[in-house]
């Protein structure tokens, strides 16, 4: 049996090419028997198809069309959640170049993620997580509002957890403690502890990557998110001062869980699970 394929086609450009690229790349998809469930998100400047199609990545029709309207630059995003593969890759005068391709769901990957987002389209808690010991993590957090570097450790014989996060400098200011069947206990690290460097560029670069590939900035320049903002209201969603791109929302939605149109996604395996449901308890918290 074929895996399904859920593959977005983003094409930027003159409006005056756009309209005759987009008439020409759906007429190569019926040529080519391109079949399955196509959806389309165009604006006066970009153009952007959806597809979740079985077998490869359909990239002939729009190699043709590229090569029929050279200055056009089109970017292309792919996952298959059965395989546990994602990839990226860029089309450029009718040629595929820059073409990536990792590892999502591998229990050997070097870090897992989860992302919530509420019906509103507010993030809720988005993580990126680095195991480094049995009952020791580290890693990043992301709200709507805030975001913070982590460490959260656990003891094994207690299941007791400290959790330290930053607040807005490279060190460690706030901490709360978890015991079973009791509130969380918060309080502040006087003096704050600084995280010592090399700690902290394996944390930036992680956090660096994860918001590169899954979130976009509400105070950003208004020409680069004119895009992400004209999504995010045809979906109905809030714009906050972090989202997630309406790209990775696609890619992710056929593996999220969807509860009244709130989305949960995430990788963190069953040892796992309980980092995230210990910061969702705690963090960002009244003291922000």
């Amino acid at each position: 049996m074929s895996l399904l394929t859920h593959v977005t086609f983003e094409v930027s450009g003159e409006p005056s090419q756009l309209a005759a690229f987009d008439a020409r790349v759906k007429q190569l998809c019926i040529e080519q028997q391109v079949n399955g469930e196509f959806e389309e998100q165009h604006t006066a400047r970009r153009l952007y198809y959806d597809l979740k199609t079985e077998g490869g990545i359909p990239f002939p029709p729009f190699v043709l069309a590229s090569g029929e309207f050279p200055e056009l630059d089109i970017t292309v995003e792919w996952v298959h959640h059965e395989a546990g593969t994602r990839g990226t890759a860029r089309i450029v005068r009718g040629m595929l170049a820059e073409q990536n391709i990792e590892n999502i769901g591998a229990s050997g990957a070097d870090h897992a993620l989860s992302i919530k987002v509420n019906a509103d389209g507010y993030l809720a808690l988005a993580l990126v997580v680095l195991r480094t010991g049995r009952d020791e993590y580290r890693g990043y957090a992301l709200s709507g509002r805030q975001d913070a570097l982590f460490r959260i450790v656990r003891d094994p014989a207690t299941h007791a957890c400290e959790l330290v996060t930053t607040h807005g400098a490279a060190e460690w200011s706030r901490a709360w403690r978890v015991t079973s069947g009791r509130e969380p206990e918060y309080r502040a690290i006087d003096p704050p502890q600084p995280i010592p460097e090399s700690e902290f560029r394996e944390l930036e670069a992680l956090a660096r990557a994860f918001v590169a590939g899954w979130i976009w900035f509400g105070s950003g320049p208004r020409e680069e998110i004119a895009i992400e903002t004209e999504r995010y209201h045809r979906l109905g969603y809030v714009v906050s001062d972090a989202n997630v791109r309406a790209s990775a929302l696609h890619r992710i939605k056929d593996a999220a869980v969807n509860d009244g149109g709130a989305l949960h996604y995430g990788t963190l395996d069953a040892e796992s699970a309980w980092v995230e449901d210990v910061i969702a308890r705690c963090w960002p918290g009244d003291e922000s």
